[in-house]
């Protein structure tokens, strides 16, 4: 139980941590790239991202590919909520 929390105030740091990095990497993405990124981490599927966008899925699929690519060289290639050094 202890180990758990120890985890989850780990997580709650890091996560704060990184806030402002990823508020600045989100910032460097076009209108259109965000959104689909913002949709599919709310848990949205691509085809129903594309439904919401009125885009077809491969759409989908390449704005994500770019903006995950953006966010990863913004976040100098790692997640800063991983132990530190992990790549992402």
């Amino acid at each position: 139980m202890a180990e758990a929390l120890d985890g989850q105030i780990i997580d709650r740091v890091a996560a704060q941590a990184a806030h402002q990095q990823l508020a600045t990497a989100l910032a460097r993405l076009s209108s259109a790239q965000r959104d689909v990124l913002l949709l599919v981490a709310t848990g949205l599927s691509y085809p129903e991202v594309g439904v919401a966008l009125g885009l077809p899925a491969g759409t989908v699929s390449s704005r994500l590919v770019r903006a995950r690519r953006i966010v990863r060289e913004a976040l100098g290639g790692t997640d800063p909520t991983r132990p530190e050094g992990e790549q992402v």
